[in-house]
């Protein structure tokens, strides 16, 4: 038996590629594929969160039952896909920047080997990870957890000082590669696998020329909410309750719809900014490409950047103004106002049954 584990990164697609597969697991154990994920989950991200707490007979326990039911199903390969296991622990611990990388990556290798522990002996492993320009997946990195975390309340510059590690992704992968083996880990860039990451899993990892057969579930785009909106949202992080986020997060897409002449400037590094941590990260991506044979990232022109430069003005006040006036309308709406009264009865009664029948009332909202 085989197993593809697909380890991420985040923001290259992956959650396509999940829903894709998870669509189609009939079609694809027609081709000797089991795609693996608990029952009403496209991924096993939620496997990856118990790991982090060591809660390593979840994970022994998710691979053994799919091993079951793909050989009940005769396949001779695994799938498995959770982009969270790229930099776990950083990612996980909400980009704790208490502690050092160095703290960071030993705790990473030790997961990764109980990760290679849980999975037997007989089974033959293979890591796939995508990845992208490093400058390209801070700004996306930054961009997804202002919009759905409130931890993150600080400004871009701020936001890489505490997860520079997770731009190395030879440190990070060379950790992969020395527990499973050189062999049995590849990387592929995603700006390559353009315009169709689905095709390129297919084609260059399962090896299947053709996927017009397959369903193409439609997926409703991650959106990203205009800059002054969520320079708004990021200002107001610090004071959102951790059992709101999520609602905040559905309150603040439908603001963004009601804004007039959204501002869509999403380059968050000066020319100059990006280009000095393109050069700091030129070593690390240098072995990356030699160790792996990878092709190189698209290139960066500077001059050509600085020529096409228009820098964020800043979320003035009128906007302020307009983005609260539609804030205050949206969360006042009955289903929000109902949810939120919910959510804040529910912590009032931690570890109660009417706790879990407060919780799973906000669930019919959301």
């Amino acid at each position: 038996m085989r197993l593809i584990l697909h380890i991420g990164t985040h923001k290259t697609g992956t959650k396509a590629l999940q829903h894709f597969l998870s669509a189609n697991r009939k079609e694809l154990t027609e081709y000797g594929i089991y795609y693996a994920s608990p029952v009403y989950e496209v991924n096993f991200n939620s496997i990856v969160n118990a790991l982090l707490l060591y809660r390593q007979e979840k994970l022994r326990y998710f691979l053994h039952e799919n091993l079951r039911k793909a050989e009940r199903n005769r396949a001779h390969t695994i799938v498995a896909s959770s982009e969270h296991l790229y930099a776990m622990v950083r990612y996980l611990t909400r980009f704790n920047a208490e502690k050092t990388s160095a703290e960071i990556l030993a705790k990473e290798r030790s997961l990764v080997e109980r990760l290679r522990a849980a999975i037997p002996a007989h089974v033959e492993c293979h890591i796939l990870c995508y990845v992208r320009r490093p400058d390209h997946y801070l700004e996306s990195l930054y961009n997804q957890n202002v919009k759905r975390d409130s931890l993150v309340t600080s400004e871009v510059v701020d936001f890489l000082n505490t997860i520079y590690d997770m731009l190395d992704y030879h440190r990070y992968l060379s950790i992969w590669r020395d527990v499973f083996g050189s062999s049995a880990c590849s990387v592929r860039t995603y700006e390559a696998a353009l315009p169709n990451l689905i095709d390129d899993f297919m084609r260059h990892v399962l090896g299947n020329e053709d996927i017009s057969s397959f369903k193409q579930p439609h997926l409703r785009a991650n959106e990203r909410l205009s800059r002054d909106v969520m320079e708004y949202k990021r200002l107001r992080n610090e004071h959102v309750l951790s059992s709101e986020r999520k609602l905040e997060r559905r309150i603040f897409a439908l603001v963004d719809k009601r804004i007039t002449n959204p501002n869509n400037n999403h380059e968050y590094l000066l020319p100059d900014e990006r280009a000095a941590l393109l050069s700091r990260l030129e070593p690390s991506m240098e072995r990356l490409r030699t160790e792996f044979t990878l092709p190189p990232f698209p290139q960066f022109n500077l001059e050509a950047a600085r020529a096409s430069w228009q820098p964020y003005p800043g979320l003035s006040l009128e906007k302020r103004r307009e983005i609260e006036f539609h804030y205050s309308a949206v969360q006042r709406q009955i289903g929000f106002r109902l949810e939120r009264l919910l959510i804040r009865a529910a912590s009032l009664t931690r570890g109660s049954g009417i706790r879990r029948l407060l919780l799973g009332a906000t669930s019919r909202f959301q």
